[in-house]
C-alpha cells in the first residue's frame, strides 16, 4: 500500500540509499555519498519535514526535496524508484509536495528541468509553467576567441555584500542555485567586480579555485568579463543554470554553444 508523509524523520543513511536507488536510470543519475547529499540539502536550503516521500511498507519509494525561502519554494529533487515508474504515482507524489507548498504559505514553486527530460510534462500537468531557459556551459583552455581582449586581468577582488549588491544593481535574476543565499553557503567565496562594477565573477576555493557564479549588466562587461576567465583560467571551468543574457550572447558569438539546455519552470500557489 502506498503513503504519503515526509522526510522529517529519515536518518541520512536511509536517505541516501533511497536518493541513489530513485535516481537510478535516469538521463542524468544523480548519485551521492551522505555528505554530499547532507551539502545539497544545506545549500538548497531544504527542508526535510516539508518533504514528501512516497512509501510502500514503510520503504521511500519516491521524493521531492522542498527548499524554502521568503515565499518561495524550491523542488530540489524528485524521483521515482525504478520499480514503481509507470504507475502513475509521480503526479500524485507533486500534487502532494504543492498542498504542502500551499498550507506553508509559499507564493510559488521553482525547479529546473533538462529539456530532455519527459518529466516536464508531469510538472506542467500539475501546474508549473516554462519561465525561461538556463544554460550549462563547460569550458575549456583556449575555446573562447573574443574580438575583445584586455591588456590584464583588471577585475579585484570586493566584499560578497558589495559583489551581490553590484549583481542586484545590474538586474541579473539568477534561478534558485545561483540566488544570494545559495551561493552564501559554499566555502570561502572569492568575489570579484570589474572597476566599474558592471561585471563580477564567484568563486568558491573547493578543488582550487571553482567558478560558481558570473554576470554582466552589457555587452561589452560580458565581452570584458569572459576574456579574464580566459586569462584566469588554465583547465576546463563550468558555468551552469545561466538564464539569456549578455554572456550567452558573447559565448553565441564566439561560436560556443551550451552543453546542456536546461527549462526553469514556475508553479503560481496563489
Amino acid at each position: 500500500m502506498y503513503d504519503f508523509t515526509t522526510l522529517e524523520n529519515s536518518n541520512f543513511s536511509t536517505l541516501t540509499e533511497a536518493w541513489n536507488r530513485c535516481w537510478q536510470g535516469y538521463y542524468y543519475e544523480m548519485l551521492f555519498t551522505e555528505e554530499n547529499l547532507k551539502v545539497w540539502i544545506f545549500r538548497g536550503m531544504i527542508q526535510l519535514k516539508h518533504s514528501i516521500a512516497l512509501k510502500e511498507n514503510g520503504q521511500i519509494i519516491g521524493f521531492a526535496f522542498l527548499g524554502q525561502a521568503g515565499y518561495d519554494g524550491w523542488i530540489g529533487g524528485t524521483a521515482i524508484d525504478p520499480r514503481y515508474r509507470g504507475n502513475r504515482l509521480f503526479v500524485p507524489m507533486l500534487k502532494a509536495q504543492i498542498e504542502l507548498a500551499r498550507d506553508l504559505g509559499l507564493k510559488q514553486l521553482y525547479l529546473e528541468v533538462l529539456s530532455q527530460n519527459f518529466a516536464q510534462h508531469s510538472y506542467q500537468a500539475v501546474g508549473f509553467k516554462f519561465f525561461r531557459p538556463l544554460y550549462i556551459y563547460r569550458i575549456k583552455p583556449g575555446m573562447l576567441n573574443l574580438a575583445y581582449s584586455p591588456d590584464n586581468d583588471n577585475f579585484q577582488r570586493v566584499e560578497t555584500s558589495a559583489y551581490f549588491l553590484a549583481r542586484q544593481e545590474g538586474q541579473f535574476v539568477p534561478a534558485w542555485q545561483r540566488r544570494e543565499h545559495y551561493l552564501k553557503r559554499y566555502p570561502s567565496l572569492n568575489a570579484c567586480l570589474n572597476p566599474e562594477g558592471t561585471s563580477g565573477m564567484l568563486y568558491a576555493e573547493m578543488k582550487g579555485r571553482t567558478l560558481i557564479d558570473a554576470w554582466s549588466a552589457s555587452d561589452k562587461s560580458a565581452q570584458e568579463l569572459l576574456s579574464v576567465l580566459n586569462l584566469r583560467n588554465n583547465r576546463e571551468f563550468s558555468l551552469t543554470n545561466q538564464p539569456s543574457d549578455s554572456i550567452t550572447q558573447a559565448m553565441s558569438l564566439t561560436g560556443i554553444r551550451p552543453t546542456e539546455l536546461q527549462y526553469e519552470m514556475v508553479c503560481s500557489l496563489i
